[in-house]
């Protein structure tokens, strides 16, 4: 798929990625520009066998990865107060990991967050801020104590991949294809994300319609001409 050849490098590759989300808004624009934004924090994750997804959260969108044993870790910038960077760009992380059918669990797994108390003492890794590459280093760490990572890193500190089967798979033809067009058109996907919190955030059917129908009047971005394919 075009958004994971370009955000997951080939030496990179060494294990097959999770499956994409399979939900009605896979296919949206606003969602595609999201996903894209959020490319360097899910393709680590989706390399370790684990799903992502993108939700909007208390007041920002935000990250969840189903892990093996039921729980879920939720990855956002900070919430109480909001966060005003773009999406994807925050200036701290918050991971934890939580599980639906047990509310005791509940557990900080990362807080790169900044503090404005003087009374609260910062986290250690709150002074890497918004960078990606902590942040994974840290759940990687947590993840394989609990034994919650599908596949564990190698030596070489790479997601080690599954035996191949003795005959390669087809692709699945039925896969969504999450495309790239928001890539070439920021401003078109600060729009999108805008009128998509609206949406998310309406409190009545119109107030809904209002923001659907902003979605719809967006002027779409131009379409990528077919180039030649190489095989490799």
């Amino acid at each position: 798929m075009a958004a994971d050849a370009e955000n997951t490098p080939h030496a990179r590759r060494a294990a097959p990625l999770a499956p994409l989300p399979d939900h009605r808004n896979v296919n949206m624009p606003w969602w595609q520009e999201l996903w894209r934004r959020h490319a360097h924090l899910t393709t680590p994750l989706r390399e370790r066998g684990l799903a992502c997804d993108i939700e909007f959260g208390l007041s920002a969108h935000v990250v969840r990865v189903s892990l093996p044993d039921g729980s879920h870790l939720i990855i956002s910038p900070p919430q109480e107060p909001s966060s005003e960077r773009p999406a994807g760009d925050p200036e701290g992380w918050i991971a934890t990991r939580e599980h639906p059918d047990d509310p005791s669990l509940f557990e900080v797994l990362y807080d790169s967050a900044p503090c404005d108390d003087p009374g609260t003492p910062q986290r250690p890794e709150a002074r890497h801020g918004g960078s990606a590459q902590p942040l994974i280093k840290a759940l990687d760490h947590r993840l394989s104590q609990l034994g919650l990572l599908p596949h564990p890193l190698s030596p070489t500190g790479t997601p080690s991949s599954p035996p191949l089967p003795a005959t390669p798979t087809a692709p699945d033809p039925k896969a969504p294809a999450v495309c790239d067009t928001a890539v070439h058109a920021p401003v078109h996907g600060d729009a999108l994300l805008a009128l998509a919190a609206r949406l998310n955030g309406s409190e009545s059917n119109a107030d809904a319609a209002t923001a659907r129908a902003g979605i719809q009047r967006l002027p779409q971005p131009p379409a990528h001409p077919a180039g030649p394919r190489h095989n490799r």
